[in-house]
């Protein structure tokens, strides 16, 4: 995980899909911060602590690590944001969100080729 920009509040947020396979919740787990002190130290924890390149694959079956799998409950928890909120968009906020959609699609076209 990395840091990708500071606030005054001295706290942190992670991506979800790594709370299981650290054993945390939300009840006042302290989390490590690490300075990066040279590049040798970059490189190590990179490959020991980055999820996108060492935790999604399991180090005992070499398959996928089954906690990174987002949960029933998240989706179901997204839907029904989604679906509570969909009869409330103005044609302000569909024209924008058409034109995030756009900017994305072309970026992506972009880096692939």
């Amino acid at each position: 995980m990395w840091c990708v920009g500071y606030t005054d509040t001295l706290t942190m947020s992670v991506p979800l899909q790594a709370i299981k396979s650290m054993g945390a919740d939300f009840d006042g787990d302290v989390l490590n911060i690490f300075h990066i002190i040279n590049q040798t130290f970059l490189e190590r924890t990179n490959r020991i602590f980055n999820p996108r390149n060492a935790m999604y694959i399991s180090r005992i079956d070499g398959k996928l690590n089954s906690d990174l799998v987002v949960s029933r409950d998240t989706i179901i928890c997204a839907q029904t944001l989604l679906s509570l909120g969909r009869n409330n968009y103005t044609k302000k906020n569909l024209d924008k969100i058409k034109r995030i959609k756009e900017k994305q699609k072309q970026y992506f076209m972009q880096t692939n080729v």
